[in-house]
């Protein structure tokens, strides 16, 4: 079973999830937007270079939650190799890292989603399942804090749930402190209420 829209092709793999994959057309548009940006002789070399960065980091992030293993361009990344040295402004190893800034990489994952569980629902009052299903959004100290924190707020001591927004917090104000006894993870409305940030606003704004 194959689907295309929005420019994007899904198609049910033997596992029974969809897998969704750039369409072909919208991989010819992309190679064309950035040859027809990089030609563009009104600007500087290296404005143009940034602007296909641009393009390109909103077509990858447009399709972000699809499979990327096949479409890392890598076919337009030796064209433009090529065209950016041709230009005679840098050599080499300066042109493999300005390539970098014209096809910037973005991560993806595609079908990363956990199939909620036959039995639950969210209004069964079961807040840690829910909970932890919707903090598993996050990575790294945050999603490490969480789950030391049972994915409740340390202020309110309520449980995150669908479209809460978790921040993390430096409890003395020094943002330079990574301390993990310094941090902890926070509901946006608690982050924005503590005093110390109150007070840090108040010798910015004097």
């Amino acid at each position: 079973m194959v689907s295309t829209s929005l420019g994007g092709t899904s198609q049910l793999n033997l596992s029974g999830k969809f897998i969704s994959t750039p369409s072909q057309k919208a991989t010819i548009s992309i190679k064309a937007k950035v040859k027809e940006v990089i030609k563009d002789s009104r600007f500087t070399l290296e404005h143009r270079i940034n602007k296909c960065g641009s393009v390109v980091r909103g077509w990858r992030n447009y399709h972000r939650f699809c499979d990327m293993s096949q479409h890392n361009l890598w076919s337009l990344r030796y064209w433009l190799w090529k065209f950016i040295r041709k230009q005679g402004r840098y050599n080499r190893y300066q042109t493999n890292k300005v390539i970098k800034r014209a096809l910037p990489a973005v991560s993806w994952s595609a079908c990363k989603f956990v199939i909620v569980k036959g039995d639950k629902s969210p209004y069964d009052g079961d807040f840690v399942y829910w909970s932890k299903r919707e903090n598993a959004h996050y990575d790294g100290i945050t999603a490490r804090l969480l789950k030391k924190q049972n994915h409740k707020c340390t202020e309110c001591n309520i449980s995150f749930m669908s479209g809460d927004i978790a921040e993390l917090h430096h409890i003395d104000g020094n943002h330079n402190n990574w301390k993990p006894i310094n941090l902890e993870v926070l509901h946006r409305e608690c982050h924005q209420h503590q005093t110390v940030h109150g007070q840090v606003r108040v010798r910015t704004a004097g």
